[in-house]
This record gives structure tokens, sequence and C-alpha cells, in this order.
């Protein structure tokens, strides 16, 4: 007994360090890739900025020598990272999948995904709405007083903390959809939390904006509140027999108990129409039988 534990031990540590391996070639990969192609990566982040950083073409400048050889080594570090995670995640996968039921894996499947896209979404809604406008109020805000000059290590940070947080914030709707499947918080619970989103919406976007103009505050305030409610429908569908969303159950019922009408009309219908052919079938089958027997 001791000694197959033993082995099967081992198998497992086997297998985990041969992931891990898989993963740090991810990274070296992705950070030599990062590394190489870094000119375009900084140009594709710097895209944002609409050439306002500084009064030298728009360029971020850098204060030390070794500033942006440190800034181009962060950025491959994170590409690496970047590159390193799915690879990660789906090590963690193959590894624990035996050991997981069959709905609970399917479950698994159609999580990750899920959670990559709405990553991925609030990644570019930053890179795409949030930079763009934030940057032109926080890089203008100043003209005829002072002129900007941002280094390339305070852009990139701000830039990526932006994108990283926004993807968080995107992940609501399914977060809400774990808490009502594993039945930690009910549809019902967070439907009575439903007044007090606004409010929350306005402030996590003062923690996660750079600014404090009501502008780039609701840009962010609305989507949280938006995505709160598309985690409450993803909640009501786990359960649609706890509650209702926006009267959908009510109308659902509506329609199942038309749609059951409908096919009994049909079905009185059918046999008034066919009657003429089925009854003398039915008759004459009947008086076969009596014949027979």
């Amino acid at each position: 007994m001791r000694r197959a534990n033993r082995d099967a031990f081992q198998r497992f540590g086997k297998r985990l360090r041969l992931r891990l391996v898989w993963s740090f070639i991810a990274f070296g990969i992705g950070a030599a890739l990062t590394w190489y192609y870094r000119e375009d990566i900084f140009l594709f982040l710097l895209a944002p900025a609409e050439g306002s950083l500084s009064p030298f073409d728009g360029a971020p400048v850098f204060t030390g020598p070794t500033a942006m050889i440190g800034a181009t080594i962060s950025l491959a570090l994170r590409g690496g990272a970047l590159a390193a995670v799915p690879i990660m995640v789906i090590g963690v996968y193959t590894l624990v999948s035996p050991a997981i039921p069959g709905p609970q894996r399917r479950f698994i499947l159609w999580f990750f995904p899920a959670t990559l896209v709405c990553f991925l979404t609030g990644g570019a809604f930053a890179y795409v709405v949030m930079l763009p406008t934030g940057l032109g109020f926080l890089l203008h805000f100043g003209d005829g007083v002072a002129i900007p000059l941002i280094t390339i290590d305070e852009y990139l940070d701000l830039m990526m903390a932006m994108m990283f947080w926004l993807g968080v914030v995107f992940e609501i709707p399914v977060v809400m959809y774990l808490l009502a499947k594993a039945d930690i918080v009910s549809y019902r619970r967070m439907k009575s939390l439903r007044k007090f989103v606004p409010v929350f919406a306005f402030i996590l976007s003062a923690i996660i904006t750079p600014t404090f103009d009501a502008f780039n505050q609701t840009l962010v305030a609305v989507p949280i509140i938006l995505l709160y409610e598309v985690g409450l429908f993803c909640a009501w569908v786990t359960h649609t027999d706890r509650g209702d969303y926006l009267w959908l159950g009510s109308i659902a019922r509506g329609i199942r108990w038309m749609w059951h009408r409908v096919v009994w009309v049909a079905r009185v219908v059918r046999v008034v129409v066919l009657a003429p052919y089925t009854v003398p079938r039915w008759m004459y089958r009947g008086v076969i039988r009596k014949v027979r027997r």
C-alpha cells in the first residue's frame, strides 16, 4: 500500500515537473518574442496617448541611463507571463481533470474561455476607450500653464494597471454566475443589492480611473452597472424557478402556456381534418379483428 502511494506520488510529481517545464518554455518564448518585437509593441502601447506625452514628437522620455532598458525588460517579463499563463492553466487542468466528474469538467471547459473573453474585453475597453479619453484629459489639462514630460515607466505602469483592473471588472458576470451556481449568493440577494450598484460603480470608477472628472468616471461606472445587470441575468439563468428577471420568467411561462394550447388546438384540428380517413380505417380494422377471431 505504501509502495503504491509512493509510486502514485512520484508519477504526479513527474507530471507536475513536466508542466512546469512547458510553462517556463512558454515564458521564455513569450519574453524573447516581446524583446525581439519591442519597437512594434512599444508603438502599439503608445498609440492611446496620441503623441501627447512630451514636446519631443510626442514620445515618452526616460530620465536615467538604465530606465529604458529597465522598461524593456519589464515589458519582456510581462510578455513572457502573458504567454505562460494559458499554458500553466491548461497544464493544471490536464493534471487534475481525471479526478473531476464529467459535469464539473464540462463546466470548467466553459468557464475558462468565458473568463478569458471577459478579461480581454475589459483590457480592450481600457485600451480603446478609457486610455485615450483619460490621457487626453490629463495631458491637456495644463495647456498654457505647463508642458507634459511623461516617462516611459510612468506611462507603462498606468496603462498596465488600467488594462488589468478593467479586465478584472469585466469578470463581474462570470463571478456572479459562479456564486449563484454554487448557491453561495442567491439571485434574490443579488437582486436586492441592485439599488446600491450605481453608488458602488462610481466609487470603484473613482479608484480605477486616474482622473477625477465626471466624464471619465462615468465611462467606467456605466459599464460596471451594465455588467452587473448581465451578471444578474446569468445568476437568474442558473435557477429560473427562484425568481423573475425583468418579467422574463413570467413571459417565458406565458409563452409555454400559449405553446401548449397551440399544440393542443393543432392536434384537435388534425384529428378533425383526418377523421374522414382515419375513422373508416379504424372501423375496418375493428371488423377485420372480429372476423379473424
